[in-house]
């Protein structure tokens, strides 16, 4: 199965991992499992650290290349058919990095992995990950 890691479940994993659920963390834990962390999430936390919202304990770049390494995520970029899919979705959601991670998950045939109720408005697959 393919996971889509939200920025929120991606930040709890290897901050505060007791706010996923254990089928959470069962998903993330079993190798036969591929997971994503989309350029999207990527763009969203330093967005979120240059106007003082996200502390990491080191600068971006190694954060996320650490931990992608260390989980064995791989990179999803963006293309322009997915933009144009966050574009046509209901306003549901007006988050432009969240409506983005909807887009890729439909699109690519994702679980998204997230604790966001606004998520389960879309027709995406979805894994609850609140504890």
């Amino acid at each position: 199965m393919k996971l889509l890691l939200d920025t929120q479940c991606w930040l709890w994993w290897f901050a505060q991992p007791e706010r996923l659920n254990s089928e959470t963390i069962a998903q993330i834990d079993n190798e036969t499992n591929e997971l994503w962390l989309s350029v999207a999430s990527v763009w969203e936390m330093g967005i979120k650290i240059a106007i003082g919202k996200l502390p990491l304990p080191e600068p971006l770049d190694t954060y996320i290349s650490s931990r992608m390494m260390q989980l064995g995520v791989k990179s999803l970029s963006i293309t322009a058919s997915q933009a144009i899919q966050a574009f046509a979705l209901p306003l549901h959601h007006q988050d432009p990095f969240d409506r983005m991670l909807i887009a890729q998950a439909q699109m690519e045939k994702m679980m998204l992995v997230s604790a966001d109720s606004i998520f389960r408005q879309y027709d995406v697959s979805m894994l609850w990950a609140a504890s």
